[in-house]
Parts: C-alpha cells; structure tokens; sequence
C-alpha cells in the first residue's frame, strides 16, 4: 500500500509555536482548538492514530481521553472545591482556589471559567445546576490536567477520542481559552461539536466521510501498528531537497551526531523514489545527509533504496561505470545471480522445517527460543540485532506485499534464509552506524533468471534493516515485480535492453567518467555554473 504521499493528519496540533506565526513573550500561546471528524483513508487513519498515541506516550503535557469522561468520585477534592466555590460570585476568577500547580495556568483556567459561564449563561437552569457544572469541571481539572508537566515554550494538549457530551465539550472549551491545544476526534460525527457556533469560538472542523462502525481508540492504535508495520512509505528526492541543511532537531548539544548514537533505536525504513542519477549521487551519503532522515527517543528512519534497474545505457562503458561506482570498499556487497543462493544464503534443507515449530498459528515469530537455540549465522550479532531482524522478519510475514500472500512452507524458508545469511552480509549488518553509510547489496542478473520466493523475503528483511538494494538486470527481467507489489521497488528502465550482457568491470576512476556521472553532486542536480 502506498502511504508515501500522505500528509500527518494531526500534525498542526503538534506544531511549534514559531510556526504558528504570531506567538510573543506577552501574549503567550497560540493555541487550536480542531475538531477532526470523519474518516478519509482508513488506513491512514489508524496510522495516524498509532503515530498520535505514540506521540502522546513520549510527552508529558497532553492528557488524552479515550472516552466519556468518568464523574469525579475523589471526595477530598470535591470537598475542598466546594468549599473554595461557596464563595462563587460572578467571577472565578477572583476565588482564591489552585486546580493545577502552575500559577500562571491555574490563573488562565479561572479566566477560562468565567468566559465559558458568560457565553453559555443561557444553558444552565439555575444556580445548583451551575455550581454542580462548576465542581464537576474543576474535579477533572485536578484529576486530569494537574499531574501534567507544562512547558512554556509550548501549549499543553488535550486529546479526545469519540463522542462528547455537553459539559465535556465545556470543560474542552474552558482549557481552550486557558492556552490548551485541543485535539477532538471523532469517526463518527460531530457530536455535542454540531451544537455549538464553531466559528464563535473559532474552533477549526475538519470534515471527513463519517463512518456507521464504532472503533475503540485502542483498536485503531492496534490497527495503525500493523499498517505502519506493513505499508511502504516514500521519500523523494528532489533535487532542490539536496541543499537543505540539517535541521536543529538531528543535531545533539555538540552540532554532530556522534558515532553509534542511535543505535539503542529501533529501526524504520523510508523508501526513497528517485532517478538513476539521485542513486549514483545519494549511494556514498551518509543516512543523516539524505532526505527523510530523522530520529526520536524510540525510531530512527533511515532513507533506503530498493531499486532496479532494466535495460543498459547505450554506451555499455558509461553502463559499466555505473556499476563500478556503486561498489564501495567495506560498504558493498556484489553478487553475479545465477540463481545460485549460496551468495545470499545457506541453501535450504529438510531440516529447515523445524522452524515450524517457532512459528505460532498467528504468524508470530518465538523470538526467545530462536535466540536461544542459536547455531543460526545471525546468532553471530548482538542481541538487539537479531531481536531486530526478527521484529522486521515478522513484519514481513504480516504485510501484504506479496502478491500470493506467503503459505507456512514460504514462512519457514523465507526465515531459514534470514536466519542462515550469507557471512558477508552479517559482516556488513554488524558494522551499521545507523547515521552513517549504510550497507549495501548489488546484485547483476547477467540471463533471465528470476528469484525465489525465499530470496525476495531475505531482501525485504535486508531492506528493512537499512540496506540499500540495486539489482541490474540489463535484459528486464521481472524476477521481483512477478512475487511482491511493484510498489515496493523503485523501477528504472534505461536506453535499450541487452539480453544475456555479461558483466566486466572497467574499473574507471570516478574523476573521468562520462559526463552523465561527473562532476560534484550539486552540479549533477542544479546543472554547472554558466559564464
């Protein structure tokens, strides 16, 4: 499934202030109050919706609800708020009363208060009506926004899932005029949202197809892991993207990224969509210098390429010197694919299949006991690299990215060729700093050889682990394209096609290669400096 084009449907809640234009020391924060509703894509949804919990997870000023909001039961806060309110007279304001431990915020909450009571007096019957309102809100308050930990460079946030009744959305209202963010959800409908005027309390609806079926926000969370898991994503590299700098956010105190900084991350991939030229001039980067590249407390992603190429330039010299230049000492790893797997792989034996035995009947991979028993050529990393090519070899059974689905017999070879790779490929996988070059597999198919199931399924797995993957086939033959979604493969088609082209290394030096490949990398996009 392609994602690649999707923008972050949450993403302006978690904007900075310096993005939102107009923030000042005096006036505080900018702060949104956006209602999204309805549901485009589900599956971007619920990618969304697993990207914004995790989001929430990592901060400490958002509270979220799930929801309905339980009525306060803490009768020593509401015993104490009905005393501070007894002396309610007009203004909340002046009520000498803390609900959170930020003097600044517990004072905009009052002023919070004493808006919304002014602009719905008409909702409440009388007094006891307003007063119960009134202890109900500040209960939530106590309970809910006190234990969050607010940074005054940004607004703190409060998250909604589904319906709301009315003294919700109040109590949504009241922080909004506080200074919060707020960020209302809801597939299946406005809610008490269609009661109010939106516009009078400029609150920003973003209207979607409103869907029947009622989806727990944690079901959707469940959801989204899974299309996050299994879906590709694209990067693209334009070539105007190749002069941005490094944004603050990759940079540690120091302004570099030291060496093996991340790798106590997990590992997500972004696919990078480019020409044959972007590959000749991204190939030597370091990851961090690429587009997409980016990090958090828990995810690093890395931009790979998973490309192939069909066809030859007609120059077969300038064909060849591409290939050489791909190759890089230490880095690379050049196969000549004869449909031999030994390059790749331990061939498969009878005795492969107690692998079964690892494998649940959900497709869960026994990470433990494979570690355990050991024996296997990735058993030669560390731990937290085969727990991680485990992790990304059951993300390969869960996807949909072959086109016949995979039976129990193509799970188990396809992990006994993980498990059994190639030593050169451990070798290359071990000595992985994460913000650096990457490792990389080319493989040349001289005849009309395709690959095996198996093959496909280690490539995927090496791709999802960083690897950058180019495999030349100058007669175009489709030895991916016939096993998984076409999607997945960053296809190039060059001048002419050669069956049966044998390959011979030239073994030029970069300085005098053909004009397609000279030059500096800026002058390869942007084009040489005219006199």
């Amino acid at each position: 499934m392609e994602l690649g084009n999707k923008s972050n449907i949450f993403g302006k809640i978690f904007s900075s202030q310096s993005d939102r234009g107009n923030y000042t020391s005096a006036n505080g924060y900018q702060n949104y109050f956006i209602s999204y509703i309805g549901v485009n894509d589900e599956d971007i949804y619920n990618s969304e919706i697993y990207n914004l919990n995790r989001e929430i997870n990592n901060r400490k000023n958002i509270c979220l609800f799930k929801q309905n909001i339980l009525n306060p039961d803490d009768f020593d806060i509401i015993s104490y708020l009905k005393n501070k309110v007894s002396k309610y007279n007009g203004s909340i304001f002046d009520l000498d009363i803390d609900l959170v431990k930020y003097e600044d915020i517990n004072n905009r909450i009052k002023r919070g208060f004493d808006i919304l009571l002014r602009q719905e007096e008409k909702s409440f019957n009388n007094d006891r009506v307003k007063f119960n309102f009134i202890i109900k809100v500040m209960s939530w308050i106590r309970i809910y926004i006190n234990p969050l930990v607010i940074d005054y460079k940004d607004a703190p946030k409060v998250v909604v899932y589904g319906d709301i009744k009315k003294h919700e959305l109040y109590f949504l209202l009241i922080l909004y005029f506080a200074g919060f963010d707020i960020l209302y959800i809801n597939p299946n409908g406005l809610s008490e949202i269609a009661n109010i005027d939106a516009k009078k309390f400029n609150i920003e609806i973003n209207q979607n197809k409103i869907i029947d079926e009622t989806i727990s926000f944690d079901e959707r969370v469940e959801r989204g892991e899974i299309v996050e898991r299994s879906s590709i994503k694209k990067a693209y590299t334009v070539g105007a993207q190749a002069s941005r700098k490094i944004s603050d956010e990759l940079l540690n105190d120091s302004g570099f990224i030291k060496p093996w900084q991340l790798q106590n991350r997990n590992i997500k991939t972004l696919l990078l969509s480019s020409t044959v030229d972007e590959v000749d001039i991204y190939w030597k980067e370091p990851l961090k210098l690429r587009p997409g590249f980016n990090f958090d407390n828990e995810i690093v992603t890395l931009p790979v390429f998973f490309t192939k190429i069909d066809g030859v330039y007609r120059d077969l010299d300038e064909y060849y010197c591409l290939l050489d230049k791909l190759q890089i000492k230490d880095f690379s790893y050049f196969i000549n694919y004869d449909e031999n797997i030994r390059p790749l792989s331990r061939p498969f034996t009878r005795e492969g299949y107690n692998l079964s035995f690892y494998i649940s009947n959900t497709f869960k991979v026994n990470q433990k006991a494979i570690i355990k028993d050991g024996g296997f050529s990735i058993s030669n990393l560390s731990l937290k690299w085969q727990e991680t090519i485990l992790s990304k070899v059951e993300e390969t059974i869960l996807s949909d990215m072959f086109i016949e689905g995979l039976s129990k017999d193509d799970i188990v070879r396809g992990l006994y060729t993980v498990l059994n790779m190639n030593e050169k490929l451990i070798y290359m996988i071990n000595s992985f700093d994460y913000a650096n070059v990457n490792p990389k597999l080319i493989i040349y198919i001289e005849q009309m050889k395709m690959f095996t199931k198996e093959i496909v399924f280690l490539l995927l797995v090496l791709s999802k682990v960083g690897f950058d993957i180019v495999i030349f086939t100058p007669g175009g033959v489709n030895c991916v394209e016939n096993i998984i979604n076409s999607q997945i493969v960053d296809i190039h088609r060059l001048d002419v096609i050669n069956y049966n082209l044998k390959y011979k290394s030239n073994n030029y030096n970069t300085n005098t290669s053909s004009n397609r490949n000279g030059g500096s990398w800026i002058e390869r996009i942007f084009g040489k400096w005219s006199d």
